[in-house]
């Protein structure tokens, strides 16, 4: 069966373009599945700059896992997401992202403490690999810790 294209009539035939119609649903859905699947160790567990070797694929991987866990948030589907960015984190355990999708899972819950952690550990992930990293992504990070988990929070005034 044939893929329908983002820019295709949606096959539900609502006479909508797919990505303004059903897109998003069947995004969520697709996710829903591969979270539902039982996680396995990986047969290979691709370093970040191994996916630019693998060319389009290798990143169109990290990309699709990375934004179907974003769309699980933003639909309220915490515990799914929470599972697929542990699955992401698996998969690609070189890359920041699957710290900072659980970090985003953590504040939609509103455990900032928790959500400054993970993205601790992604800054960890960022300067543990610095040639894959613009410099000032780390910064974006630091960012988000301050405001979540401010240092001296825990001080009685």
């Amino acid at each position: 069966m044939a893929k329908t294209g983002r820019n295709d009539p949606c096959p539900c035939g609502s006479g909508k373009k797919y990505k303004q119609c059903c897109l998003a649903r069947d995004e969520a859905a697709a996710a829903t599945a591969r979270a539902a699947q039982p996680v396995a160790a990986p047969a290979r567990r691709p370093k970040f700059v191994n996916l630019f070797q693998q060319g389009d694929r290798g990143v169109d991987e990290l990309t699709e896992a990375s934004n179907a866990v974003v769309g699980l948030v933003r639909a309220g589907k915490l515990d799914e997401a929470e599972k697929a960015a542990h699955d992401l984190l698996a998969r690609f355990p070189d890359v920041h992202d699957g710290y900072d999708r659980l970090g985003m899972v953590c504040e939609a819950r509103g455990d900032h403490r928790q959500a400054a952690e993970h993205y601790r550990r992604a800054i960890a992930v960022i300067r543990d690999h610095p040639d894959d990293y613009d410099p000032e992504f780390e910064a974006v990070f630091h960012r988000l810790v301050d405001r979540l988990d401010p240092p001296g929070a825990d001080t009685p005034p």
